[in-house]
């Protein structure tokens, strides 16, 4: 499994953290370079693993109790939305997206929730960042090893990955990305709508 990041926040929908863009079997990008393609590859060489018991249902229902799971311990002003604190970056289009798992064709999808993060203080996006990361891996999600200080993707032991990440635009908000493993294509699902914002109950 890999996550991308990606060169650019640019649309300020869905692609604007398409930076879990979820495949299987390539090589990591170890460059210094912040603005190319940065993936996550949890050694699965052998293609892509789709899990037949997974349904777009179970995968949103999961990624929403992840997402909620890493408010616990910020302060209850912080949450998730599609509109950014920061007025010049616009909203999400949507905060929910299937997308093919791989290059391949073989009919799986991924399913990706995309938010800003809202609520942060004035001037405080660093010290969140790093609050917000060290509550990830504290739950014994795993970082990876070429996380730096403004993109920090961990996986959940059952196969779940989320990312957090500065736009690299305006004021550095902080936007976070999860993505479920692959399922099969026939397991998408009309759900109910993914929630324009998440906050701690």
């Amino acid at each position: 499994m890999i996550i991308r990041r990606h060169r650019r926040v640019s649309e300020l929908g869905i692609a604007l953290l398409t930076a879990a863009a979820l495949l299987s079997g390539c090589a990591k990008d170890r460059g210094d370079n912040h603005d190319a393609p940065r993936i996550i590859d949890t050694g699965n060489s052998g293609g892509t693993k789709v899990d037949s018991s997974l349904t777009e249902s179970k995968a949103r229902d999961r990624l929403n109790a992840y997402l909620l799971e890493s408010l616990q311990g910020l302060p209850p002003s912080v949450g998730y939305s599609i509109a950014s604190d920061n007025q010049y970056l616009g909203n999400m289009h949507t905060p929910s997206l299937t997308v093919p798992c791989d290059d391949h064709g073989n009919g799986s999808e991924v399913l990706q929730l995309s938010y800003w993060v809202v609520g942060v203080p004035a001037g405080q996006n660093a010290q969140y960042f790093d609050l917000i990361r060290n509550a990830w891996t504290a739950r014994g999600w795993a970082l990876q090893q070429d996380a730096d200080s403004r993109w920090a993707p961990v996986h959940t032991p059952d196969g779940y990955a989320l990312v957090l990440q500065y736009a690299p635009a305006q004021d550095h908000s902080l936007s976070v990305t999860a993505s479920s493993p692959c399922f099969p294509k026939a397991a998408e699902s009309t759900a109910a709508p993914q929630p324009t914002e998440i906050k701690r109950p």
